[in-house]
């Protein structure tokens, strides 16, 4: 059995980087020649990973973006899902963790019946509420750690009391959620997701969990800058460590999808498709750009 992390660094090495591409499809922003109706999403996201696969790490799709269209935006994701080759790491982005009852079965629907690598869960119930997730050696969860939102710190910034039990001194929770991930799960199941638009934050998370993959956001359209990611992103300690990008992605979203605005209305259409030949050759080149600014 390969694990996560393993495909995680095939997949990496063969790119050459650790672009993570976010489908995150909003109807009012598709450009034109797709309607903003389901199938409008639909088709501009076969475009996208289409064009942009071939540059990207691993492929982040948020849920939302499909529930909102009810049982037919989940079956138009199941479709997408398998549109993405069996060796690109597909990480659900779903923010999911609950009792352990309900994380069993949200284990079963994301991990058997859609066929997700990987997910984004929310760790404030405690490590029961997410063990259903961490415990498949083949799979792997990013725990909300520090996120990239502007009001990220209203409580994950809050300082909590030392912990003689653990050696953890007084700290923001943020970093009493890294400390406290590093023995959750079998081992080499869990990360962290930590936004490029903390820096100082990221760095301090890098020093408290040396080994632990990191999933960032906030790169690009939300401000997010490269180079301290690259620094103090990837791995340097077991389990993530050692590998081709040292587990890291970096997410990229609206930095990519939003290129293919720039279409005019004007451009080439292919008979087969109907869909501008611009936007393909637009998202392509803005997913290539970006790989080579999160090259490894």
């Amino acid at each position: 059995m390969n694990t996560y992390l393993e495909r995680l660094a095939v997949r990496t090495r063969q790119v050459g980087s650790v672009l993570c591409v976010g489908v995150d499809p909003q109807p009012d922003a598709l450009p034109d020649g797709f309607p903003a109706t389901l199938a409008g999403v639909e088709r501009f996201c076969e475009v996208l990973l289409d064009a942009t696969v071939p540059f990207a790490a691993a492929v982040k799709p948020n849920l939302a973006f499909f529930e909102a269209f009810g049982s037919a935006g989940i079956a138009a994701l199941e479709r997408l899902r398998g549109r993405v080759p069996a060796d690109v790491p597909f990480v659900a982005d779903v923010k999911r963790g609950d009792i352990g009852t309900t994380a069993a079965r949200q284990a079963v629907a994301l991990y058997d019946i859609l066929g997700v690598d990987a997910v984004t869960a929310n760790p404030y119930l405690g490590s029961e509420a997410i063990e259903p997730l961490l415990a498949r050696g083949d799979h792997f969860a990013y725990l909300l750690c520090r996120t990239s939102n502007p009001g990220a710190g209203e409580l994950q910034n809050l300082e909590v009391a030392a912990d003689p039990a653990i050696g953890a001194p007084a700290e923001p929770l943020y970093a009493r959620v890294a400390r406290r991930a590093q023995a959750w799960g079998p081992g080499g199941t869990v990360g962290l997701v930590v936004g490029a638009t903390a820096p100082a934050e990221l760095e301090r998370i890098r020093g408290i969990a040396p080994g632990l993959a990191l999933l960032v956001p906030g790169v690009g359209a939300q401000g997010g800058e490269v180079e301290p990611v690259m620094r103090f992103g990837p791995a340097v300690a077991a389990p993530a460590g050692g590998r081709p990008g040292g587990g890291l992605l970096v997410n990229v979203s609206r930095g990519i999808s939003g290129a293919a605005g720039k279409a005019g209305s004007g451009a080439a259409v292919s008979s087969a498709s109907g869909v501008s030949a611009d936007v393909a050759e637009l998202l392509a080149v803005a997913a290539q750009q970006w790989s080579t600014l999160l090259c490894v």
